[in-house]
């Protein structure tokens, strides 16, 4: 394996738990350095993509992820979480130990393990082998053909779409567990009847569990990206047979660092957070006090302004904090 190891031990792979309207109450693991991936797509809620690669890397040791891992769930019940998720702050198929990983997390706890990939290196058998392994694999699927797929996938020149789509009929043969798609619809670029048509066409051969509707919800890449009508999202749902993600009940956000601002920044770090978010958190570890954690909220808002590499954005009537 090529080793290509963050030497920053401030980096945490694993983080959490994090409420997923698909997976319940999810544990994270990114295996990933911030916002390394092969697509640096329109609508992605961490921003545009800052290292593109098309190798493959062992970018933390399995042993150090394992051992956070361990850290952690000796810290938490059983009860605390759903499932373990594989989803990186980038591509997480990037990361060359990822069937070892998926091997290992499943050894030293019961609860099942899912990936979230882009679906971008489907083509490589060796990543559709590392994949088998997991409970639960959700991929990406907004696309019909190459010149949509560059338009809102923006991919590195060398994926290419027929070969992708066919490593997700390969996979979909090879893989016994349960396989998600999502597809997520953006206003005037893939939400027509016409479009979303040929991508049930495709999604149909691949035969998958389940196939979600998703819409930006959260502050994307680029700002021209927006919501589709309720009336195209509704026509989707229905040529698609599938469900619609942001009708979903979600849980709640928690984490194990003791600093409320920590937290939160480690928590935005992979996953924007609303002023809602941020209070519901507070609710979890203050109890019975709303006032205490009014004040707590309003000074936790205000030091997250403070810090240079926090993002406060105004997206529709809601206001999210991200991490660049």
């Amino acid at each position: 394996m090529k080793t290509s190891i963050t030497k920053d031990k401030a980096v945490h792979t694993v983080f959490g738990i994090v409420p997923s309207r698909r997976l319940g109450q999810s544990l994270g693991i990114s295996p990933i350095p911030k916002k390394t991936c092969n697509y640096s797509c329109i609508y992605c809620q961490l921003g545009r993509t800052q290292k593109f690669t098309k190798n493959r890397s062992l970018f933390f040791p399995i042993t150090r992820i394992i051992q956070e891992l361990k850290e952690y769930l000796s810290s938490i019940s059983e009860a605390q979480y759903d499932i373990i998720t594989i989803v990186g702050d980038g591509e997480p198929t990037l990361y060359e130990g990822l069937g070892e990983l998926i091997n290992q997390i499943k050894s030293i706890q019961k609860k099942p393990v899912a990936v979230i990939s882009n679906g971008s290196l489907m083509a490589n058998k060796q990543v559709r082998q590392d994949l088998s392994l997991a409970d639960v694999v959700l991929l990406n699927f907004d696309s019909w053909d190459e010149e949509s797929f560059k338009k809102i996938n923006r991919p590195l020149k060398l994926i290419n779409f027929k070969k992708r789509y066919e490593g997700y009929l390969k996979f979909r043969e090879e893989f016994s567990g349960i396989l998600y798609l999502e597809v997520m619809l953006v206003k005037g670029i893939n939400d027509k009847e016409e479009q979303v048509s040929k991508i049930a066409k495709l999604i149909e051969k691949i035969h998958p569990n389940v196939v979600f509707v998703n819409v930006p919800v959260r502050p994307p890449a680029e700002s021209w990206v927006k919501i589709p009508d309720q009336e195209n999202i509704d026509k989707a749902r229905e040529i698609l047979n599938a469900r619609r993600m942001d009708y979903l009940p979600a849980g709640d956000f928690s984490s194990l660092e003791k600093n409320p601002i920590e937290a939160i920044i480690d928590i935005i770090g992979r996953h924007p957070m609303r002023e809602e978010d941020i209070e519901t958190f507070l609710h979890g570890r203050i109890i019975n006090n709303p006032d205490r954690i009014k004040e707590l909220k309003e000074q936790i808002i205000s030091e997250l302004r403070a810090i240079s590499k926090v993002k406060e954005i105004s997206y529709g009537s809601t206001r999210f904090f991200r991490l660049v």
